[in-house]
């Protein structure tokens, strides 16, 4: 940035203790100097490039300040005159007002020659590396501070427990190179840090609401008759104020403003004090704040200005964002002169790329770049992030499809790689709009095979293809016309290990059975020990389509039968002959001698141990039975019994 080169008029005291009508009459000195730079962060810089005092009658002055009066940071900014380069010049540093006293190491007052040297080498620097903005210095002969925004002095006169009325007073008479003082009225954030926190002491200001409670106007200088505060602690500002936390609190007829005592609350703010304060501690007036500058027939002046330092800064970033894999255009600006510069860390020291616009390497994952303005190559300073965001796409990694039975619903489900990814579902490959979002979708009642398509969408990315999943719909193949009747099955009755047996049929695998239960089911064919009976076989397919229901009999002849009358096996019949598929045409029971003692009624319980209303004795009988099975075949079945009495 080129120097912008000032003409810098200040009016030096030529004797430490003048009296203000010496200050009025002394010919004010001509202070020149330039120096508006840019500031290379944690590195050393001179506060002006050039600098010059002429003064018609004086050659000596008692000492010379240089202050940070704007921008200033204690604790982290400092003025230096580096040691041993100049004799006859003694430095000494005041943090609290970020101010640089050069005094003559040799006498009461230093020589024109040796102090204009000296600043020619006074150096800032600041110990962040996150510094910013500007600093300004000023340039001073006497200790009022002078603050180059409002171009006006600002002097602190310690006077402990002085009341505010009186302050008043002694601030109106007090002149400064012919500028009339008055009580200090504070309208910026940079005058209020000035003239309190990086004052020489705290004291009266001139602000009050004696005239109307909880109106506080300034009531001295140019801005008399100015509000600058309506209320009490929680009033509001139309302008500027800087009162401390809980203030003004009005405790006891307090309508006059003063600077608080450090330490108490935040530096340099204010709080409204009686006119005469306290008579001890904190809260007791230990001086006054004396502004000058501005007042109605205050001379003209050709008022000085400051030299000026900033700090490079990026003033805009444009991050960027894709789906998957690529490049990035990142791009950032600077201010006006300063270079762009681009860094892998923000602890590097060598650029990846100079300029606003950076085109990045191919980035699989998101990259955080930092940018930093710099000048003449300087790369410490505030660097700030510039990120690339890779979005990742998402996918689809499960899409099972499903079989229905015809006419159901079917749920259809879908897992995509990121479980906060957002599933879509759509009727075609391509094109159109999601009928439904989220990771499962529940089909309505339906007969047709359907393919529908899936996507997932994540941070703005999108599958690029859409992933199929099929409804798949099976007809009901288990109906009225079962696939297994009586012919596939092999039946053995009246037999120690009654059985049914399953025969191959086409098909078979897609079926799984049952008899007698509806829970379990099971792929072998074969049901072994039976009890004589109608037992129920049960065919269902694995697709869970239907199930059917074949009766099978297996007739049973029991061995003997006890007709004592206890309910418990008191006639002789045939069992498992209930099914209509079974047709008995006739039981005869004969005695041992082969004689017809019964012919059992077909309708009836059975024999029940009678022939002709007469008791038959216990002994062994023969039983024919007639009949045409379940197969329609037609069957003669001959065999003992014994009929036990007890």
């Amino acid at each position: 940035m080129p120097f912008k080169k000032h003409s810098i008029l200040f009016f030096s005291l030529l004797a430490l203790f003048f009296t203000n009508y010496c200050w009025s009459q002394n010919i004010a000195p001509n202070i020149s100097a330039s120096g508006d730079q840019i500031y290379c962060p944690l590195t050393q810089m001179k506060v002006v490039t050039s600098f010059n005092i002429t003064d018609p009658d004086d050659t000596t002055v008692a000492a010379f300040y240089i202050q940070v009066s704007e921008g200033y940071k204690n604790g982290e900014d400092k003025l230096t005159l580096p040691s041993g380069i100049h004799p006859n010049i003694t430095a000494s540093w005041n943090a609290s007002e970020g101010k640089l006293t050069l005094k003559s190491s040799l006498s009461a007052t230093a020589t024109y020659i040796d102090i204009v040297a000296a600043v020619k080498d006074v150096v800032f620097e600041s110990s962040s590396p996150t510094v910013s903005g500007e600093k300004k210095f000023s340039f001073t002969i006497g200790d009022a501070n002078y603050l180059p925004s409002t171009g006006h002095f600002y002097e602190y006169v310690s006077d402990v427990g002085i009341t505010w009325q009186n302050a008043k007073t002694a601030a109106e008479a007090r002149t400064y190179y012919g500028l009339k003082g008055y009580l200090a009225t504070i309208t910026s954030a940079e005058e209020a840090k000035l003239s309190g926190e990086q004052a020489a002491g705290a004291g009266w200001i001139g602000g009050s609401d004696a005239a109307s409670e909880g109106t506080w106007k300034w009531v001295t200088g140019p801005e008399n008759g100015t509000v600058f505060w309506n209320g009490g602690i929680n009033g509001s500002t139309p302008n500027f104020a800087f009162w401390n936390s809980g203030e003004p609190n009005q405790a006891g007829d307090e309508d006059y403003a003063h600077v608080t005592a450090p330490g108490v609350g935040k530096p340099g703010s204010w709080n409204d004090l009686s006119n005469t304060g306290a008579a001890t501690g904190d809260y007791q007036p230990k001086g006054y704040i004396v502004e000058y500058g501005g007042t109605l027939g205050d001379p003209v002046l050709k008022l000085p200005e400051s030299t000026t330092i900033s700090v490079a800064a990026i003033t805009a970033t444009t991050p960027a964002t894709r789906c998957g894999v690529g490049t990035f255009n990142l791009s950032a600006t600077a201010t006006l002169g300063a270079t762009v510069l681009w860094f892998d860390s923000s602890t590097s020291t060598t650029p990846l790329h100079s300029g606003p616009n950076f085109p990045t390497p191919i980035l699989s994952a998101t990259t955080t770049y930092y940018v930093l303005a710099s000048e003449n190559g300087c790369v410490t300073g505030k660097r700030t992030p510039v990120i690339a965001t890779v979005n990742v796409i998402p996918s689809i990694i499960s899409a099972p499809n499903v079989t229905i039975c015809e006419g159901n619903s079917g749920t259809l489900n879908a897992t995509a790689s990121s479980a906060t990814a957002t599933i879509n579902w759509y009727a075609t490959p391509t094109g159109g709009f999601p009928f439904e979002t989220g990771s499962s979708f529940t089909t309505t009642p339906t007969s047709t095979k359907t393919t529908y398509y899936i996507d997932a969408t994540e941070n703005g990315c999108t599958t690029p293809t859409r992933t199929e999943v099929k409804l798949e719909v099976l007809g009901n193949t288990v109906s009225a016309t079962s696939p297994i009747n009586l012919n596939n099955l092999t039946v053995v009755d009246d037999s120690d290990n009654n059985s049914i047996m399953i025969n191959i049929f086409p098909n078979i695998s897609n079926y799984e059975f049952n008899l007698d239960r509806f829970d379990e089911f099971q792929d072998g064919t074969s049901f072994e020990h039976l009890e004589p009976g109608i037992h129920f076989l049960y065919l269902r397919d694995k697709t869970n389509c239907g199930i059917s229901k074949l009766d099978i009999a297996i007739l049973g002849f029991p061995k003997f039968f006890t007709p004592n009358g206890d309910g418990q096996n008191d006639t002789w019949k045939v069992l498992g002959n209930d099914l209509n598929s079974i047709r008995i045409s006739a039981i005869y029971i004969f005695d041992r001698f082969g004689k017809l003692v019964a012919d059992v009624d077909l309708n009836g319980d059975g024999w029940d141990g009678f022939y002709n209303g007469e008791r038959l004795p216990a002994t062994d009988y023969w039983y024919l039975v007639t009949y045409t099975d379940q197969y329609g075949e037609y069957r003669e079945k001959r065999g003992n019994l014994s009929l036990i009495r007890r």
